[in-house]
């Protein structure tokens, strides 16, 4: 790992060299989610520091039509921060011989001319670092690249990674790992993250505890997940109060360490109860954002500069991440509004299952207009944690705005390792004239109106191909290993001869006779 951060950290280092060296405006195109505001906080305030002049947008997704309609703009440099890997061939198709810088964790489409010098792509895949690395950390390589003094902006980094869902675990603990824990190291030496250990329950702060338990999917708690009255008799039953002294109601971040206690105990006792994987695996680090005389639990600020996004207000939400905290009050109410939405998209998804198809090998929501594209991405993520989809994958579809279709896909809890769903829905999405792109676990496209059925039968043709090659080698794997016990007992037998009551041991012909069918069961799998 060591040579593989070096690596990346020398190609950021070169970016940077080329950013100084350029004296016109700058135009940044950036996602419009948390990782990509977080990415467009990073940029601007390291280019506002060095004195460089910049024009920012954010986008909803890059396409063909977009990136063409970008490149008719007189500018002599763009930077795409969180999106732009998946449209090299546009790239070098649309912007010619202007300077080009991508800034960027998903997976690569297509690949650069050799020859061609003014687009640069920084991207941990091409460093063989497929994880643990958001957008937003991969544009603070960059900036801290461009001055020590950016060290600051480390904690923005690790809310974007937390936004982008890469929180991972080993064994049994919870947090950032890989290049992610890197940049949280630089944050905590900033102080500008504090780190914590406790229960990983969503809405440490913001929530009621009752709430927090009623919407907690990750870890699981059978029979008080999903149910307001369940969550507040099981308090009751474990003694906590839910409300503080003077009448309000009170949060995980304010009960005792004996209360903590008594919380844990009891969500472990009613996961193995409820037959759940390591029951005990509920515990993680958690994040405090620190700024200025204002701290925030780092999940949950991360979930409202998302809101922001996606109700169209990223430049209020970035304006909250380079420390403007008198928006906060307002960014609330628009998350309080966004999560609204949310709730009514799955409580019509609740009230019409018929909408969503289940096949041999994948679930298929079709939403039409009655889901925003805006919020499909967050309701598929819910409805894959609930766990219904018995690890199938889980393609969503609505209408969008300018009359195409949106498709939001997840891998499922325990995906078969041969699976990628970014390749499954790219795929897919250009046989239907559409494009698409993503990651392993997450994936999105866009696809014209009329092309679902076309998309979903492809899907499945590609996941059945899938699965019956998984299946091939767990059939080969384990006949290899009865092989092996077969050429064991075959080796062992030869060492001793046949006993005197005539019984034949492993080395006469019936033993030969096993190890041949096992040879030909792999003979006929292929080696």
């Amino acid at each position: 790992m060591k040579e593989k951060i070096e690596s990346i950290v020398k190609n950021a280092k070169l970016i940077a060299d080329t950013i100084h060296s350029y004296d016109g405006v700058i135009r940044i195109i950036t996602h419009y989610d948390t990782d990509g505001i977080t990415s467009a906080a990073i940029m601007t305030r390291t280019l506002d520091r060095i004195g460089k002049d910049f024009h920012l947008s954010f986008l909803n997704q890059l396409d063909s039509k977009k990136m063409q309609k970008i490149s008719e703009e007189r500018y002599g440099m763009f930077l795409f921060l969180d999106l732009g890997s998946g449209n090299l061939g546009d790239m070098q198709k649309f912007f010619n011989s202007r300077k080009v810088i991508i800034a960027d964790h998903h997976q690569i489409q297509g690949s650069i001319d050799g020859g061609n010098k003014n687009i640069i792509i920084l991207n941990p895949l091409e460093f063989g670092i497929s994880e643990n690395i958001s957008g937003s950390g991969v544009t603070y390589l960059i900036a801290r690249a461009l001055g020590k003094e950016n060290t600051d902006l480390s904690a923005l980094a690790v809310i974007g990674a937390v936004g982008d869902s890469q929180i991972g675990s080993i064994g049994e603990n919870w947090g950032l790992f890989g290049l992610n824990k890197e940049i949280l190291k630089d944050a905590t030496t900033a102080k500008k993250i504090n780190i914590g250990m406790g229960l990983r329950i969503w809405g440490r702060k913001g929530r009621p505890i009752h709430k927090a338990l009623e919407y907690c999917t990750d870890p699981y708690i059978p029979g008080v997940s999903g149910s307001e009255s369940a969550a507040v008799q099981f308090l009751s039953e474990i003694g906590i109060k839910m409300k503080n002294e003077d009448g309000s109601w009170k949060s995980l971040a304010q009960l005792t360490e004996e209360e903590q206690k008594k919380l844990a105990d009891g969500i472990i006792k009613e996961r193995i109860k409820g037959n759940e994987t390591n029951p005990h695996y509920i515990f993680g680090e958690f994040y405090e954002f620190m700024e200025k005389d204002a701290s925030y639990d780092v999940g949950e600020f991360a979930t409202v500069i998302n809101a922001t996004g996606k109700t169209m207000n990223p430049w209020l939400g970035m304006s909250l991440c380079i420390g403007n905290s008198a928006e906060y009050s307002r960014v609330r109410d628009i998350y309080e509004g966004y999560r609204r939405d949310i709730g009514k998209a799955l409580s019509w998804v609740e009230k019409n299952k018929s909408i969503i198809k289940e096949n041999e090998n994948g679930f298929y929501l079709m939403g039409g207009k009655n889901i925003s594209e805006h919020i499909i991405s967050n309701v598929v993520s819910i409805l894959n944690k609930s766990g219904f989809s018995n690890n199938k994958p889980v393609f969503a579809f609505v209408d969008t705005e300018d009359g195409g279709v949106k498709i939001s896909a997840r891998l499922g809890g325990n995906p078969a390792e041969k699976i990628n769903i970014m390749e499954i829905v790219l795929s897919a999405a250009k046989e239907c004239g559409g494009e698409g792109g993503g990651h392993k676990m997450a994936a999105g496209a866009m696809i014209p109106k009329g092309k679902e059925e076309m998309f979903i039968n492809i899907a499945e043709i590609i996941l059945k191909n899938k699965r019956d090659e998984e299946e091939l080698e767990k059939t080969m794997s384990k006949a290899l290993a009865e092989k092996e016990v077969d050429d064991g007992k075959r080796n062992e037998g030869a060492e001793r001869k046949t006993n005197p009551t005539g019984e034949e041991g492993a080395g006469t012909e019936a033993g030969r006779n096993k190890k041949v069918e096992g040879e030909g069961l792999v003979r006929y799998l292929g080696a």
